[in-house]
């Protein structure tokens, strides 16, 4: 069986959900993939959302599927889509149990984080060991905050938190040989027998693009995700990427809720526009 729509969306996440919301404002016929995947999975709370603070992640997306149903425009399949290819008209969708036609396709399908190689990290990921200082650092305050990074990264970061903290102590990844819960939060325990407590440690994410889907369509991406424009298009017609997956201008902008609802709704604004121009014959 074959669905026709105008818009398709890979990926239920915050820019996915807000790019399906405001689709549906504007009647788009919209169909969303959700295979049940969030980065932000980990996590206990959110932070640094704007009348969302302190809530699950997973409340957000609730919130935002009793709103959706609102829409009748706008239909949420959980499934994953598996392959995608171009049928000349549109692009086709593949899932475990259809195949689906669209004229145009918002990328939002997040990604995985390659966490560090450090015995304890992946346990306490999202809770004591984290990555954006925007996003829980003020939960931390006054620390001491930890920074398991070098480069340019701990430099960075190191610099945001010693606004948070007078204790930011930073150690390279290579001289940790574990991380732990402990009465503080964390331990980290270092390669020449010393250890360092703190409130909680921040990493270095290394975001990787979760979805072969920009493969399929020989999408121009980068190690650091899919290449768009302001608009949120990629280098193929019709296709647009939004949210985590979606390359960052600067690697300054944190990768948050709030970023990624507005690169949805950008998407979507420009999605939008484009029915319209192949509505009123303008295109």
């Amino acid at each position: 069986m074959t669905w026709k729509y105008q818009a398709a969306i890979i990926g239920g996440g915050p820019a996915g959900l807000q790019a399906a919301l405001t689709l549906g404002r504007m009647h788009v016929e919209t169909v969303v993939f959700d295979d049940g995947r969030y980065r932000n999975a980990s996590s206990s709370v959110m932070g640094n959302v704007l009348g969302w603070a302190g809530a699950e992640p997973a409340a957000l997306r609730a919130a935002a599927h009793e709103e959706l149903v609102a829409y009748p425009w706008v239909r949420r399949v959980p499934e994953r889509v598996e392959t995608a290819r171009e049928d000349g008209s549109g692009l086709v969708l593949v899932t475990p149990s259809a195949q689906w036609s669209a004229e145009r396709l918002l990328l939002a399908s997040g990604v995985d984080d390659a966490l560090l190689p450090i015995p304890g990290v992946r346990e306490l990921w999202g809770d004591t060991v984290l990555p954006c200082p925007y996003c829980h650092g003020h939960e931390f305050a006054p620390g001491p905050i930890a920074v398991i990074s070098d480069g340019g990264h701990a430099e960075h970061v190191g610099g945001l938190l010693r606004g948070l903290s007078s204790s930011v102590p930073v150690v390279a990844p290579a001289d940790v040989l574990s991380v732990s819960r402990s009465a503080t939060g964390v331990r980290i325990d270092l390669r020449d027998g010393g250890a360092i407590e703190a409130a909680c440690a921040f990493i270095p994410p290394n975001a990787r693009v979760r979805s072969g889907i920009a493969d399929d369509l020989g999408i121009r991406s980068a190690p650091e995700g899919i290449e768009i424009d302001a608009l949120g298009r990629t280098s193929r017609a019709g296709v647009w990427a939004a949210g985590d997956v979606a390359k960052r201008v600067d690697s300054r902008i944190p990768a948050a809720v709030v970023t990624a609802m507005a690169s949805g709704l950008t998407a979507a604004a420009d999605i939008a526009a484009s029915v319209a121009l192949v509505r009123d014959g303008r295109s």
